[in-house]
């Protein structure tokens, strides 16, 4: 949360001219209700399910798409297995940042600085490709990376 990743994606779908798919967006749509408000009704577990759903519907189809996951998802096996092939972003930042930008939206369910980093760190380098800190680079310069770094058959 607040890493920037549903600007980063909507920039690289509309450079690559491809569909965007942002879990929250998705959630929304489907339960008419706010990832915060499914965690706090229906707990975390509940949103996590969800979030993996958002992420794996649109790599099971049949366009390539520019998919905003949130990152809880990287902790399930099977979504680390359905990245494999697939040209993955960790767009990250210093906790801090991420903190203060994650207590901008309403949307967003609290968490602490460092809340998962430490357990999820490791994971998120296990499938991706490259890593993109958008507290330092700009939105321009963030894509700009991500758009050099891919491949021929990524585009």
């Amino acid at each position: 949360m607040g890493s920037g990743k549903t600007t980063l994606a909507r920039a690289l779908a509309e450079a690559l001219e491809r569909e965007l798919f942002d879990s929250d967006q998705s959630i929304q749509d489907r339960t008419g209700r706010s990832s915060r408000e499914i965690a706090q009704r229906d707990g975390v577990e509940a949103l996590h399910r969800l979030e993996k759903k958002a992420l794996l519907e649109p790599l099971d189809g049949p366009n390539p798409a520019v998919v905003a996951a949130a990152a809880s998802v990287i902790e399930d096996p099977v979504v680390r297995d359905a990245l494999q092939g697939t040209f993955c972003v960790w767009v990250t930042a210093d906790p801090e940042i991420l903190a203060e930008r994650a207590a901008r939206g309403a949307h967003r369910r609290p968490v602490g600085k460092s809340e998962h980093l430490e357990r999820r760190d490791p994971l998120f380098q296990q499938v991706a490709d490259l890593v993109v800190d958008t507290g330092v680079l700009s939105e321009r310069e963030a894509l700009g990376v991500v758009l050099g770094t891919m491949g021929e058959d990524e585009i």
